[in-house]
């Protein structure tokens, strides 16, 4: 079962949750509980927020300067933190994004928070996957890197041939880009049974691009 991970932040850092940490979270077979896909209009949003959070395995705190100086998120903070005062069971993963004091009530128990001010230090982003349960089978700052020259490549019109090596969650790049990116992406399965037959590969290029219709026998049927 995925481990389930309520990012608490502040929405300055909106991009980076969105755009960095939660396709990794997601990809690496973690949940992450955030709050812009999963509040629903006409409740309370204190309410809502609580009740993911006490939801969750973990809280995920992104520590920066606007972080610390939000109401909110210092609710979300002070919640957290009540579950487990003493860190000793790693429900609570502070996360520093943005160089900033540290508040008393993580640096008294003094645990080991992940230092992200160094994005691309793929050490510290190894201790905050294993903390949330979640594997890329690669080095996050690499998988973020070969997502960010796909999608250029693929807004510009261009073709791209992933080598992937090892054992990557290739699969899943591919979707998030799909699903969050380029919607009108779509996927075909080689090694789905459907695509076995040149005639049923065919029915299923045509499928993916929206066209339903028969195919006649090769060679028409190119």
């Amino acid at each position: 079962m995925s481990k389930k991970i309520f990012i608490s932040y502040s929405h300055k850092q909106e991009d980076w949750v969105w755009q960095r940490l939660k396709p990794c979270l997601d990809a690496g077979g973690a949940e992450a509980l955030i709050d812009r896909d999963r509040f629903k209009a006409g409740i309370g949003t204190v309410r809502q927020m609580n009740a993911e959070q006490d939801g969750a395995d973990a809280s995920l705190l992104v520590l920066t300067p606007d972080y610390l100086a939000s109401n909110h998120c210092q609710h979300e903070m002070r919640r957290a933190i009540a579950r487990d005062p003493d860190f000793a069971n790693g429900s609570t993963i502070p996360v520093k994004l943005q160089s900033c004091q540290l508040p008393d009530e993580i640096k008294i128990p003094d645990p080991l928070w992940v230092n992200l001010t160094d994005q691309k230090n793929s050490e510290w982003w190894d201790k905050l996957m294993l903390a949330c349960e979640a594997d890329l089978g690669a080095d996050v700052p690499h998988w973020l890197e070969v997502r960010d020259e796909i999608l250029l490549l693929l807004k510009r019109g261009q073709s791209v041939n992933l080598v992937v090596k090892e054992n990557p969650r290739w699969y899943e790049l591919i979707t998030h880009i799909s699903d969050d990116h380029l919607q009108d992406l779509r996927i075909v399965d080689l090694d789905s049974g459907a695509t076995v037959s040149r005639r049923a590969l065919v029915e299923e290029l045509l499928k993916a691009a929206g066209a339903y219709q028969s195919v006649p026998p090769k060679p028409e049927d190119l």
